[in-house]
């Protein structure tokens, strides 16, 4: 099962848990910088007396610069090797942070500036870092390595907006001591990232190896792309419409509830990723679906008069489904690329994924005032079950066909086994 090349530089592991565990935690810490300007993104939303738009486009602008880092990160890392993307990107991300910073002194177009910043350098790193930590873990800890990696990114997207959200609530200087710990975290992920050797051993000439190889075009139609645009886009609704229209309604304490609703998100997301291996792609994919859809039922709920509490419970189901998308995409990406090609796919994928974070702008530019109703949220509750349903028929049709890619062929199996690299 999977790709019959052999792995990049032509062995099984390269150093164990210790070393996967140094790249987790470094995945961990740019994932919680990317995540902790939430709060101080709602925050200066108020003090600058911005629009609601305003603070969906603060998201969306981090999603274009995803798309550049995103296209070519992947192809270049399976050319000329993970660390050599990974660590000057990792960089890149306190650069960013710094831009973020000085909003406070310069004003709303730093904000755009440091977002863009963070989605250029944190996509390059989300993405290649993926490939690298399954390397890391070689062929038999494919699956595992894939529910580690979301699992660590999960959590620092969770700890760091609850972090941030606390702080800016009730402690002194709003705008900038959230910006703090963020800074620590993407120091050290630099430092662990410097120690971590090098998978991809074999350069490989040529140009760049971009989009979907040949062979898995069935598997992104049916199966990647419907999953991937419900990872973020009910993620990031939670985290923009939800409490926009719940301050709206006069409850006061909006940043804490940021803060928490994005731990309830993000830290439900990360134990969902032990129940998409041990479900496996075909069973998890229509099930976040289906949670996504139940998460905007309550989210309408929510953001009716007093109805507020029901942001917590919609948020748990939006991050089990964040969850259950993100580890089974991954896994599906694993096994329909080869091992010269998986940095690519893997980057494909990441593009519909962070797709999402530009949806509440999209929803916000198209409803105009009819947003405050609630309904565009039942809408896209909608929108999850028509994904769901392409998952349940054409995504577990297709997860049963032999993909060719390259010389190598892969056939990606329905059973959880399959997807814990036990088959």
């Amino acid at each position: 099962m999977g790709s019959t090349d052999p792995e990049p530089g032509g062995q099984a592991s390269y150093g164990g848990q210790r070393l996967q565990r140094r790249l987790m935690l470094a995945l961990f810490g740019v994932a919680f910088s990317t995540q902790a300007p939430s709060p101080v993104l709602l925050y200066y939303t108020a003090a600058l007396d911005l629009s609601a738009l305003s603070l969906t486009i603060f998201f969306a602008v981090y999603a274009l610069g995803l798309v550049p880092s995103l296209l070519l990160g992947g192809p270049y890392s399976d050319r000329r090797g993970r660390k050599r993307v990974v660590v000057p990107f990792t960089l890149l991300c306190l650069g960013a942070l710094i831009v973020l910073l000085l909003t406070t002194f310069l004003g709303e177009p730093m904000i755009y500036v440091g977002r863009l910043l963070q989605g250029l350098t944190s996509g390059a790193v989300f993405t290649v870092g993926v490939v690298w930590l399954r390397e890391l873990a070689g062929p038999a800890g494919a699956a595992g390595a894939a529910m580690k990696a979301s699992a660590a990114m999960a959590s620092g997207f969770a700890i760091g907006p609850l972090t941030s959200g606390l702080l800016v609530q009730w402690a002194p200087l709003p705008e900038i001591l959230p910006f703090g710990l963020p800074f620590v975290l993407v120091a050290l992920a630099f430092y662990l990232t410097r120690g971590i050797p090098e998978t991809m051993t074999v350069h490989r000439p040529g140009r760049l190896q971009l989009g979907i190889p040949p062979g898995a075009g069935a598997g992104f139609v049916a199966y990647l792309l419907p999953v991937g645009l419900i990872v973020y886009t009910y993620a990031v609704l939670s985290l923009t419409v939800f409490p926009l229209l719940v301050a709206d309604q006069g409850f006061e304490a909006v940043f804490a509830l940021v803060g928490v609703s994005a731990l309830l998100v993000q830290g439900s997301a990360a134990v969902a990723t032990a129940l998409a291996r041990r479900w496996g792609p075909a069973t998890s994919g229509w099930t976040s679906a289906l949670l996504a859809a139940g998460g905007c039922v309550l989210g309408f709920v929510a953001v009716q008069p007093d109805g507020w509490p029901w942001v917590l419970p919609a948020s748990l189901l939006i991050g089990v489904s964040e969850g259950l998308a993100i580890t089974s995409g991954i896994t599906v990406s694993d096994l329909l690329a080869p091992a010269d090609r998986r940095g690519g796919l893997v980057s494909v994928f990441y593009l519909v994924v962070y797709f999402g974070f530009a949806v509440p702008t999209i929803v916000a530019l198209v409803a105009g005032d009819s947003l405050r109703s609630g309904v565009p949220i039942l809408v896209l509750g909608g929108v999850a079950l028509l994904l769901g349903a392409v998952l349940f028929l054409a995504g577990r049709t297709v997860l049963r066909r032999p993909a060719t890619s390259g010389k190598a062929e892969n056939v990606v199996l329905l059973t959880p086994e399959a997807a814990s690299g036990q088959s």
